[in-house]
């Protein structure tokens, strides 16, 4: 079967479940798609990054600084079309069904892939990776095994045969295997070490050559690629820059070709300004800016107190300031199809329209705390990092209309995600994201009792129960009913504050061509399919 079509009826309507892209995408800028000019191979494409990858493992990383490297030098079994964000196609996979009871997937991947080392890529190297994803050996950190708990064996009854038997049926399996960050490892390499954080060993259409720190990253065109022809560029260097303005300059100029995530207010700085020679591109995005308090220190482990807080935060005023408006407030889904309604989401507390009547209530709930004259604490965010460092201020200066000294403690990224990791915060900056528009993306690692991203530590078992639920539900009205309910309880808790959903912008200069701006461009970071002009 071609990879980009479905088999059957039922593994359609699992398929297009699954993927759930919801919201516009705008059009790729003239000459630039597909089906234009003939691709013209050559060149080295230079990326943006905000700063140094903390390392290159492809299990513990949620940052796009790990990905702007690894994305290019791996392949997964099948992922978000590059060419098409509604879409998934195979990309190890070259086919695959969906038994008649939804609980068996069988992949059939290619015969011709090697690792960048030499060694043939095979069906037991699949089930390594996801092995690891889903039940990591003692040392190694999965951020992503709550995609996998439906999953209840992986089998290989032939070197190129992948057969992942459920446990239930599942109406975002696809959707979790197309995670742009589920790429293939070699089993010899997990074998060794557990985890890549310290080696790039994958089958991609690029490879690792070296890491200048603080400079760049530079990789080069795999000649053993398994797909014909591809890529078309000679190699690839990802530059750190941390000064968004620096970053707009050298795209201006051509010295940069492409930046994955710039701020609204440079994406209109670069409309204005660079017209002739860089496209700004958007699309809505599901990555929301949050905020969590940890639930397991005083005086967080009272739900008063971070219900208060829930009611003295402004979203729209804080997306307004730190975002310069390019987004929506909604709860913890995305604008679309399971975002909770407007008029129910009014009703939750901290998203009612009344700011006085708010923080009159969010005061007495200290005062019933025993914190009438309120407390000190200490904000946590990332440097250099998105819009973290605007977070931290923005929030400090909230924190005090209630009563709350809010210190503010800025750290590298490689000590931030080992501060979140081992929960040692009081309050900290973090982001709600997924790669596709479904609740088992969104919900399940932030939100559930054992989520590996559940950094407030809360957990309302009625909560689990209903994530279970709606993710076998193949009835979207009903799988939606379950939804709303599981958010609304989810919210309560007062864990995780989800401030807004970001739109997201990418600054591509005309002499990249080929390149599709997707909801979330961490899903097209191969670049196989891009040349320059």
């Amino acid at each position: 079967m071609n990879p980009s079509f479905f088999l059957n009826r039922r593994q359609m309507l699992l398929n297009m479940t699954a993927l759930g892209v919801g919201g516009a995408v705008s059009a790729a800028f003239p000459g630039a798609g597909f089906g234009q000019a003939a691709p013209a191979k050559g060149g080295i494409l230079s990326v943006a990054t905000s700063g140094d990858p903390p390392n290159y493992d492809i299990f513990s990383n949620t940052t796009g600084r790990t990905l702007r490297v690894v994305g290019p030098c791996y392949n997964a079994l099948v992922m978000v079309d590059p060419k098409d964000p509604s879409r998934i196609v195979g990309d190890l996979a070259t086919s695959w069904e969906a038994s008649q009871d939804g609980l068996a997937f069988t992949f059939k991947i290619v015969e011709n892939a090697k690792f960048h080392d030499g060694k043939p890529l095979t069906s037991a190297d699949v089930k390594a990776t996801f092995e690891t994803i889903r039940n990591p050996p003692e040392g190694t950190v999965s951020v992503r095994k709550d995609l996998f708990t439906v999953v209840d064996a992986i089998d290989t009854p032939d070197s190129y045969t992948v057969v992942f038997r459920l446990k239930r049926p599942s109406a975002a399996f696809l959707s979790a295997l197309a995670n742009p960050w589920c790429l293939i490892a070699p089993k010899h390499v997990l074998d060794a070490k557990g985890n890549t954080k310290s080696v790039v060993v994958g089958s991609g259409p690029f490879m690792l050559k070296s890491a200048n720190s603080g400079v760049s990253v530079e990789l080069v065109r795999n000649p053993n690629y398994h797909v014909p022809n591809r890529p078309y560029l000679d190699g690839i260097t990802v530059y750190v820059v941390p000064d968004r303005g620096t970053v707009a300059l050298y795209l201006k100029t051509g010295q940069l070709l492409i930046d994955i995530d710039i701020p609204p207010s440079i994406a209109s700085e670069l409309q204005k300004t660079a017209a002739s020679t860089v496209n700004v591109l958007s699309a809505v995005n599901f990555n929301g800016d949050s905020f969590v308090m940890n639930s397991k220190k005083a005086p967080f482990n009272d739900i008063r107190v971070r219900k208060a807080i829930a009611l003295s935060t402004d979203h729209a005023d804080a997306l307004k300031v730190v975002y310069n408006g390019a987004g929506s407030v909604t709860g913890f889904l995305a604008p679309g199809q399971w975002a909770l309604p407007a008029n129910v989401l009014a009703q939750q507390p901290g998203y009612g329209p009344n700011m006085e009547a708010r923080l009159a209530e969010a005061k007495q709930l200290l005062k019933d705390a025993g914190l009438e004259s309120g407390f000190k604490t200490v904000i946590t965010g990332r440097k250099n990092a998105g819009t973290h460092e605007g977070r931290v201020v923005y929030l400090a200066d909230q924190f005090r209309k209630i009563g709350i000294d809010a210190k503010i403690r800025l750290e590298e990224t490689a000590k931030y995600l080992e501060i979140m990791n081992n929960r040692e915060f009081e309050v900290a900056t973090t982001i709600i994201s997924a790669t596709a528009d479904d609740p088992d993306a969104l919900f399940a690692t932030f939100h559930t009792c054992n989520g590996a991203e559940n950094y407030a530590g809360t957990c309302n078992p009625r909560v689990d129960e209903l994530f279970a639920q709606q993710s076998r539900t193949l009835d979207i009205q009903k799988r939606r009913e379950l939804v709303n309910e599981m958010e609304i309880l989810a919210l309560n808790e007062f864990g995780y504050i989800n401030l807004y959903f970001k739109n997201k912008f990418v600054a591509v200069h005309k002499r990249l061509q080929g390149y599709v701006i997707h909801n979330e461009p961490d899903n097209n970071m191969r670049f196989q399919e891009v040349w320059l002009s």
